[in-house]
């Protein structure tokens, strides 16, 4: 990864955060990766690459635009901090959400949890 652009901050660890939260949610919403695409305006591939936090441009980790980022959050009817990595953390190097499995683990439980809070609030 390009230290210049980037500093010392390991983007990938974020976009893969931002990658396992959108799988999760979109897979708990019932959607495949072309129904969002569908909701959402945008492509399938680029789903894809931000499920996968893949890019086809250098540096190759993908780096969503915020309007990205909120249409998404519309398309699955939730809260576009759902989608962000880290928000109640000064922001480190690298994601506490990649430190290990566990912490993974703890996100999707977490995700599924105020998904259904959302459905019963209704």
């Amino acid at each position: 990864m390009n230290a210049a652009r980037w500093g010392s901050l390991e983007w990938g660890t974020y976009a893969y955060s931002f990658g396992h939260r959108l799988v999760v949610i979109r897979k708990e919403r019932g959607y495949s990766q072309e129904q969002l695409a569908e909701r959402s305006g945008l492509h399938r591939n680029q789903i894809s690459n931000l499920e996968r936090g893949t890019s086809n441009r250098d540096p190759f980790v993908s780096d969503p635009q915020m309007s990205t980022v909120y249409r998404l959050a519309r398309a699955l009817d939730v809260p576009p901090s759902y989608l962000l990595p880290d928000l109640e953390s000064q922001v480190r190097g690298r994601s506490s959400e990649q430190m290990s499995s566990e912490a993974l683990s703890i996100i999707e439980t977490r995700l599924r949890d105020d998904l259904e809070f959302l459905r019963t609030d209704r």
